[in-house]
């Protein structure tokens, strides 16, 4: 009975841990990318899961037919995590937004929000559960430090699998049904337990929910089976309107390829990065910064090249380096392109990040540099793009140009009219290259695109210069020709944008750590969208550096250095418990708070450095549960010798307000890429090592295991839901990387004050 009851409690961990792999990864193609919406299903994930835990786990200690219910609980849950699949697949029809439109701060968290609530309300409540059913034979505290350990255990396994093998080899939804079948498999063990278990009396229920559970066994079967048509239905309805080729998965992303009449596009992540044909688009990537160079030889163009590249080898250029990450993209594109590539073109599949930097690092010449860099990627509105338009990024890509080089980038813009979030937008980055570059210049349009050049002098906005040479060099453009060149760059539509750049004064300059462009971009689309939450725009567009640590330190005035004052003299000893009991709670809240701001930190970074979280989001998360269960695992082991359990959770508390201030130098240093992904791992061992403390603080009596389980569970995963919310909202975007952990340190040493004076 205890070891199927163990293997149910870890296989909810398995179940709670590859179901978030799984929806993350598929609402990341929905939401195209963006890394704030990782924070934002966190955080939706985690309150649920807390409003599970402590709102309905504190009837657990009521329940007479705990096994029963557990068993009802698998079921149920066996339904809800394919079903959510499904439902991630469908946002778009019911936000009405077509494919490659960007979504909202508000419909992301709306969306996601009624999504995962029925299946994180279940995890939660199964947790305080297992914690009132479980017979590990150890006082109420080591009781629920095992049923934790379980859940992490399971969790590390779930993820370890599904990182490395199940995402490799099936589908989300073939993963999702076999979690399902694994559920049901275990409910269905656990229906043949005796009555005193806690499962009901009656034969004819226990044999009614036994055949229930066996035909729902049997249509899970069926449906893996039928996987592949479920997937395509599916597929066709996330996609409506438009014929879909294929939509496949690679390490990178997910790469859709649809076709309207005779174009096809090319979408990664959900976010369109090009389509074929398109003549204007690709003439005007290739020819401004081409014709901007009064001889380019060496081009080296990054991302969405199939177009662009027809156009870019019109000019008389010896060599083209093309470098795209995702090799998929290159096979697809001979497949339904057609795409044969010329002699002079080199094909290059890496970041192309990496590549600059490898080339930087090598000892060339000045004839092997490029004359013109092209940057065609979608706008930063991701931090994985965002890397492309910070001022490192510029630094490096100055450094393999030559004495007269020329970077090119172009970002979404207004033909006539600049607002104030998208002059602050283009401020950015006019600011940032402006650092780097002595001569910058931007042609205006729905599209901006900006060219900085060494060599001061050299750009012109005179479409003379740039026609006569189109003609010497006898380009056959379509579009960028005399009457389109004229119209782009007439002196009043130039003297408008410059003017609306240089009004702009509180823009900050865009950086690898500081990554503040892709929050500008954000606040500019919710602006552009309708968000359904009245006045939103006004609040993103609102923040900034000193509001944040205003709030903070109003905060720590305001309310924790009175706590620390309030004292009553001659207290009971049983109210001193009960206060050093509360205190626990806010520290495991607050430890919370730091853990995932850690985890999203990591992700974020991984994201900035590397450029493919896609990939290792499942190892970052799963990292973190095996810190978490070996810090469980040894605080619960010598729970019943320590003496003073208060004073350990005391300096417990210590570590965490340390770790922060140490993580941004251990990101700064040149970690192996193998590595990088298993640094949560230090957080999830503190908060895993204090947890089974807490639980020692605060249980009263043995009669309250589930109630307390559920509230020090709760508390965990509120402070872990605020903690994803705001450092991929704000924090990170507004204060950088390293100011959010200064924060969350200072957000942790307040707690440390409050236990320091329960002392």
């Amino acid at each position: 009975m205890k070891r199927r009851l163990g293997l149910a409690l870890l296989l909810l961990g398995f179940t709670m841990m590859s179901s978030q792999i799984v929806l993350m990864r598929e609402l990341l193609i929905v939401f195209y990318g963006n890394e704030i919406s990782i924070g934002i299903i966190l955080a939706n994930w985690l309150f649920w899961g807390a409003l599970g835990s402590w709102g309905l786990g504190r009837f657990a200690d009521r329940i007479k037919k705990r096994i029963s219910l557990l068993c009802l609980g698998q079921i149920i849950l066996a339904l809800l995590v394919p079903l959510a699949v499904g439902q991630v697949r469908l946002i778009k029809i019911f936000l009405k937004t077509a494919p490659g439109e960007i979504i909202g701060l508000a419909p992301m968290f709306y969306s996601t929000l009624l999504i995962l609530a029925p299946i994180c309300l279940l995890l939660g409540f199964l947790f305080a559960l297992g914690c009132r059913i479980y017979p590990s034979g150890s006082p109420g505290a080591g009781r629920i430090g095992y049923v934790y350990i379980l859940e992490a255990m399971g969790a590390t396994l779930g993820g370890l699998l599904t990182s490395f093998l199940l995402i490799r080899i099936l589908s989300s939804l073939a993963i999702t049904l076999l979690l399902s079948l694994f559920n049901l498999l275990a409910s269905f063990s656990l229906q043949f337990s005796p009555p005193q278990g806690g499962f009901s009396h009656s034969l004819r229920k226990r044999k009614a929910f036994q055949i229930l559970t066996l035909i729902l066994i049997g249509g899970t079967i069926l449906s893996l089976v039928k996987e592949d048509y479920l997937s395509s239905l599916s597929l066709r309805l996330q996609w409506e309107k438009y014929n879909v080729h294929t939509s496949r998965n690679s390490l990178y992303g997910n790469i859709t390829v649809t076709q309207r009449d005779n174009e096809y596009s090319f979408f990664s992540n959900g976010l369109h990065i090009f389509t074929f044909p398109d003549r204007v688009s690709a003439e005007e990537v290739a020819h401004f910064p081409l014709l901007s160079h009064p001889s380019p030889k060496r081009v080296l163009l990054i991302g969405g090249g199939q177009g662009v590249l027809e156009e870019i080898l019109k000019h008389p250029v010896e060599k083209v380096d093309y470098v795209e990450l995702d090799p998929l993209i290159i096979e697809l594109s001979g497949k339904y392109l057609r795409f044969s590539f010329d002699p002079r073109v080199r094909v290059n599949n890496i970041d192309g990040r990496l590549f600059v930097k490898r080339n930087r690092d090598k000892p060339v010449s000045e004839q092997a540099k490029y004359e013109v860099i092209i940057v065609n990627l979608p706008d930063p509105f991701t931090a994985q793009l965002n890397r492309f338009y910070t001022l490192e990024f510029f630094r490096e890509a100055r450094s393999i140009l030559s004495a007269d080089g020329l970077l090119c980038l172009g970002v979404t813009s207004a033909e006539n009219y600049v607002s104030g979030e998208l002059q602050k937008f283009l401020s950015c980055i006019n600011k940032t290259l402006q650092e780097v570059f002595p001569d910058v210049k931007v042609f205006p349009g729905d599209y901006a695109y900006f060219l900085g050049c060494k060599k001061e002098g050299m750009l012109t906005y005179d479409y003379e210069v740039l026609m006569k040479r189109l003609e010497e060099r006898r380009i056959d453009a379509q579009f960028v020709r005399e009457y389109y060149l004229f119209s782009k760059l007439s002196p009043g539509r130039i003297k408008y944008l410059l003017g609306r750049l240089e009004e702009e004064k509180e823009a900050r300059i865009n950086r690898d750590f500081q990554p503040v462009c892709y929050y500008y971009d954000m606040v500019l689309w919710t602006a552009y969208f309708k968000t359904g939450v009245r006045g939103i725009e006004r609040i993103f567009a609102g923040l900034s550096e000193k509001k944040i640590w205003g709030g903070l330190f109003l905060l720590y005035f305001l309310v924790i250095l009175p706590l620390f004052f309030f004292r009553k003299r001659g207290e009971p000893a049983w109210r001193q418990a009960e206060r050093r009991g509360k205190c626990a709670l806010v520290a495991i809240a607050t430890t919370g708070f730091a853990e995932i701001t850690f985890q999203v930190v990591v992700i974020i970074s991984f994201q900035i450095l590397y450029g493919y979280v896609y990939y290792k989001l499942g190892v970052i998360l799963t990292s973190f549960m095996v810190g978490l269960t070996l810090g469980g695992w040894w605080a619960t082991r010598i729970l019943g010798r320590l003496k003073d359990v208060f004073g350990v959770f005391i300096r417990t508390q210590i570590s965490i307000c340390i770790y922060p201030l140490v993580l941004p130098l251990i990101l700064r240093a040149d970690l192996p890429v193998s590595l990088f992904p298993f640094l949560p791992i230090i957080a999830g061992f503190i908060g895993g090592f204090q947890f089974p403390l807490a639980n020692k603080i605060y249980l009263g009596s043995e009669r309250e295991i589930g109630r307390v389980a559920g509230l020090t569970y709760g508390m965990d995963l509120l402070g872990s839901c605020l903690g994803a919310l705001l450092a991929s909202a704000f924090l990170i975007p507004i204060l950088g990387i390293p100011q959010t952990c200064v924060a969350v340190a200072f957000l942790n040493i307040g707690s440390l004050v409050l236990l320091i004076s329960k002392k």
